[in-house]
């Protein structure tokens, strides 16, 4: 898990670098999106087992950190 957990942050500094050079809209910068995306997804199936909880959404939302404004800024910036 911890494995996990460090490759989401890792990829969520790089994308976050990428959108701040690039701009949101940059093919790289929604491919590194969409990567962390799937790792959202697989965190969320591993820390809500749908046999433990079975009235449970497995599609949970996720926290939205607190960079993503800074994401938006850096990229109004750029605009």
């Amino acid at each position: 898990m911890n494995r996990l957990e460090e490759e989401m942050e890792r990829l969520r500094r790089v994308m976050h670098q990428q959108a701040a050079e690039l701009g949101l809209n940059h093919p790289a910068v929604i491919e590194l999106s969409q990567q962390l995306d799937e790792f959202h997804n697989q965190w969320n199936r591993w820390q809500i087992p749908s046999s433990s909880q079975p009235d449970v959404d497995n599609r949970a939302a996720y926290i939205i950190r607190r960079y993503t404004s800074q994401i938006k800024e850096a990229a109004l910036s750029r605009a």
